[in-house]
């Protein structure tokens, strides 16, 4: 049988992921907002986010920050080829 986290646990690992897409949402964003030239700026402050993120992995020894780490990535590359598609570049 296999365990299951507690209840605050589970509630932290969200709150990691709830903020960490927050201000993913929010620079991202300001950078399509700032013109369709920088949505690749954008998704070079999504790398260095995912970087942060695995940092914090190794460091706090929690599997929710690379899962952030991972899901800010895809959803960068995401908006970045999607920006690129439609702006025909």
């Amino acid at each position: 049988m296999t365990e299951q986290q507690p209840p605050k646990q589970a509630s932290a690992d969200l709150k990691i992921l709830g903020y960490n897409l927050l201000i993913f949402a929010v620079y991202t964003i300001a950078c399509v907002a700032a013109g369709k030239d920088n949505i690749f700026v954008g998704f070079m402050v999504a790398v260095f986010h995912f970087l942060v993120c695995v940092f914090a992995a190794i460091i706090q020894k929690k599997w929710s920050w690379l899962l952030a780490g991972f899901l800010i990535l895809v959803i960068g590359f995401g908006t970045c080829v999607n920006g690129f598609s439609i702006s025909g570049h």
